[in-house]
């Protein structure tokens, strides 16, 4: 046998993965879709997760046409709470908390119907997301503060920008 260095433990026995997060305070939950006799139900949120003690102001839902780019975006107070339901997603997450213990990591889950799981995004931690599948993809956010049309709690810079070592495009 040849010599060379032996995978490390991905998942568990039960199939869900072994991933640190590599971003103070971002906190995933791998969900498993439950099998009906019509299809399948997958829960999204629950409290007693525990993921995070923020409440649900706003749930929308974003479609991303494949291949389409959302750019990096930043809140100043509002919580994320991302989930793909249809497609497939890139997201990619930026810490540019000068405080966090993670200023400057970069991260990236690949989430959508075959591996579902929802991400709980802080705020200061810029993120982008990308519809990686060849159809429509649907994002649903369940976000604390609901979105304030008067002084919209969001922050943009270009998929390219220079200031994030990582290039969504």
């Amino acid at each position: 046998m040849a010599t060379g260095t032996a995978d490390g433990q991905v998942v568990t026995p039960d199939w869900m993965p072994i991933e640190p997060v590599a971003i103070d305070g971002v906190r995933v939950k791998e969900i498993r879709p439950v099998a009906t006799s019509t299809g399948y139900l997958t829960e999204i949120f629950r409290e007693e997760w525990e993921l995070d003690a923020e409440p649900v102001g706003q749930v929308f839902q974003r479609t991303l046409y494949p291949g389409a780019v959302t750019g990096w975006h930043a809140h100043a107070v509002t919580t994320d709470r991302l989930f793909c339901c249809v497609g497939s997603v890139r997201i990619s997450l930026f810490d540019g908390r000068k405080a966090s213990p993670t200023f400057g990591a970069v991260w990236h889950k690949i989430i959508g119907p075959l591996r579902p799981a929802v991400i709980i995004i802080p705020p200061g931690i810029w993120h982008g997301v990308v519809s990686i599948g060849p159809e429509t993809a649907v994002l649903l956010n369940l976000v604390d503060k609901a979105y304030a049309y008067d002084q919209p709690d969001h922050w943009r810079l270009p998929p390219d920008t220079d200031h994030i070592p990582y290039k969504l495009v």
